[in-house]
């Protein structure tokens, strides 16, 4: 059983997600690999024990489609974009196909999906949060919504932890602030975190370029991050030290997250995803 999983994205957070579902897919006996255009797949390869094709993003719609001629999975996984990020997947798929939906705002929704997918257009969806209305009134079925969402288990990825930020983090008080997106974001993080303790910042713009965060959060007096996926995923066990601050997105909707996930349960939707995508393999 072999599964492409398409992780387009110019961040952290697709290839984030497709390394957690990636690495519960090869425990239960499923070969996995991720195609991405992301500039920290070189990086992560390293790290994680998935096999990690990186595409630059000029290239990406038509190499990504040759990529995947190449491999011959016997599923593919469209993470966020049911056609692709750049409509790769328009002209149909090399296998049959499922799509991991999560949230997107009504203009992107409207841009990405212009018109409802055809029933037969994937073996399933699978819902990874709650979704807005627009979104739901486009998406194809079968359908699975998780009870929790993908998320990176602690220690899934083992990297030793600078010794400055171990000392900082032993000290049972730091202020974890965590975040990959442009300086400014951070340095607002970073003005939130203020006064809450010492302050441990792990960012590719400060002192601490740490991967994966999620080793880390267990042990912090108080978690600062945006309100993306990962990140509200990541921290969902540690809600009542966590704030979140939404920030704007072409695609993402981290207000509407923000406000959605406030009772959603801990659970890791990790075994539930991955079951079902051993159930289909299994019956192709």
């Amino acid at each position: 059983m072999n599964v492409l999983y398409s992780a387009p994205g110019s961040g952290l957070g697709h290839l984030h997600r497709a390394v957690a579902l990636c690495l519960e897919l090869q425990y239960r006996g499923v070969k996995t690999q991720i195609v991405t255009n992301s500039p920290f797949a070189p990086a992560l390869a390293r790290l994680a024990r998935v096999p990690i094709t990186g595409i630059a993003t000029e290239r990406w719609r038509d190499d990504v489609r040759a990529c995947a001629a190449s491999l011959r999975p016997d599923l593919l996984i469209c993470d966020t974009f049911p056609h692709g990020m750049r409509g790769e997947w328009r002209q149909g798929f090399p296998a049959p196909a499922v799509y991991l939906a999560r949230r997107l705002n009504d203009a992107a929704v409207a841009q990405t999906i212009p018109a409802p997918l055809r029933s037969d257009s994937f073996v399933l969806t699978i819902i990874l949060e709650p979704l807005s209305a627009a979104h739901h009134a486009v998406i194809g079925r079968p359908l699975l919504e998780l009870p929790g969402p993908i998320r990176l288990a602690p220690g899934a990825i083992p990297a030793p932890v600078p010794p400055a930020l171990d000392r900082l983090l032993d000290s049972g008080r730091a202020a974890l602030v965590i975040h990959s997106g442009p300086p400014p974001e951070l340095e607002q993080l970073i003005s939130t975190a203020q006064g809450r303790g010492p302050l441990a910042v792990v960012s590719p713009w400060s002192a601490f370029d740490y991967y994966p965060a999620t080793n880390l959060i267990e042990r912090a007096a108080h978690i600062v991050t945006a309100a993306g996926y990962n990140a509200m995923a990541d921290a969902l066990p540690y809600c009542s030290r966590h704030t979140a601050i939404p920030f704007p997105r072409t695609f993402d909707d981290q207000h509407a997250r923000l406000a959605s996930w406030r009772n959603l349960p801990s659970t890791s939707g990790n075994p539930q995803a991955a079951a079902a995508i051993v159930d289909i393999l299994q019956s192709l």
